[in-house]
């Protein structure tokens, strides 16, 4: 993604070093990241990461390539969404989303979702993405649920799941079907 992809009301657009404190207030709050796989041990971390970020290109198999999601009416950063292409399987994506405390509950992640799908499927030419969660992190499922992903086996997804995790998919004929 060399520029953003936007909603009405959001922007998707690549980390900047001036979202970094915004960044580690809410990846430092215990209730955001407790699902989450990285949490930054200090603000120099998220520096850090986003400077090594501007050398990455979104879709690149082996590692997390992070966005910022901006609201576009004030230009505030209210979180943050990942795209993880597997070194084994180029044409698979998984997705995953951290929201600032105060900007959830308020359809913001689905939407960034809804975007982020459409520009794996039409710009990265995904085959199939993935999402995965824990079974206590409900609010993640019902989000999983409201975009069309499906309960998936590991070896359906080209996945590897950890004990205890659930693992959902959408393939791209099924995601094309739903948008016509």
């Amino acid at each position: 993604m060399t520029s953003s992809i936007a909603s009405q009301r959001l922007l998707i657009r690549p980390l900047q070093l001036g979202d970094s404190e915004a960044v580690f207030r809410y990846r430092s709050n215990p209730d955001v990241v407790r699902y989450q796989m990285w949490k930054p041990q200090g603000r120099s971390d998220v520096r850090q990461f986003i400077r090594k970020l501007k050398r990455l290109t979104p879709g690149m198999p082996g590692i997390w390539y992070q966005f910022a999601i901006v609201l576009r009416e004030r230009d505030d950063l209210i979180g943050d969404c990942g795209i993880h292409v597997p070194l084994a399987a180029a044409d698979i994506a998984e997705l995953g989303m951290t929201l600032a405390p105060e900007f959830q509950k308020k359809g913001y992640a689905l939407e960034a979702l809804r975007l982020l799908i459409r520009y794996c499927f039409e710009t990265l030419e995904m085959r199939l993405i993935v999402a995965r969660t824990v079974p206590q992190n409900t609010r993640s499922i019902a989000l999983i649920d409201k975009t069309g992903f499906q309960p998936s086996l590991p070896k359906q997804a080209g996945f590897n799941a950890a004990e205890g995790e659930l693992l959902y998919s959408l393939d791209r004929s099924s995601w094309e079907r739903s948008n016509d």
